[in-house]
């Protein structure tokens, strides 16, 4: 089962993987062979790819291509929790959610559930808004910062 549509968190879903709280981007993945390393675990890159997807989908949410010559979010900083492994062909949840954002820059939360077990890791990012063709700082569009207001629940001015 390969990463689909963003998913609706239904009470199902909540019990099946043990969610809490509320995740509007959140996508249904098997893990693949490649995602595995040497340990027989998933590698911990596996988790920063699921977790790009995620911000890929909040920005196109809000209406946002990303290209070269447009503001875009650029990763400044990342924290992540491992608590348990995850190995091939455990199904999971991944998601992700703004969760604030100032002038020019925004917070993502993250998490990874496996089913029947709940949280197996977690991270956070600070992302700048930048125009990468020029290196110059933007703003979070006024249409994303509603939009993020409202679906994410996410704070700031």
């Amino acid at each position: 089962m390969r990463a689909g549509m963003t998913l609706v968190l239904d009470d199902r879903l909540r019990a099946e993987f043990k969610i809490e709280g509320d995740w509007p981007i959140l996508v249904r993945h098997q893990v693949r062979w490649s995602e595995v390393d040497a340990y027989a675990h998933v590698n911990h890159t596996s988790y920063l790819e699921w977790y790009e997807d995620c911000r890929i989908r909040a920005m196109a949410e809000v209406g946002h291509e990303l290209k070269a010559d447009e503001p875009g979010p650029v990763l400044a900083k990342l924290e992540a929790e491992y608590h348990k492994p995850l190995h091939y062909r455990d199904e999971v949840l991944y998601g992700g959610r703004v969760v604030s954002f100032r002038r020019s820059s925004l917070v993502m939360a993250f998490g990874t559930w496996k089913r029947s077990v709940g949280i197996v890791n977690r991270a956070t990012t600070l992302l700048v808004m930048f125009v990468n063709a020029t290196g110059e700082k933007a703003a979070v569009p006024e249409n994303a910062r509603r939009i993020w207001r409202e679906r994410h629940g996410a704070k700031g001015g």
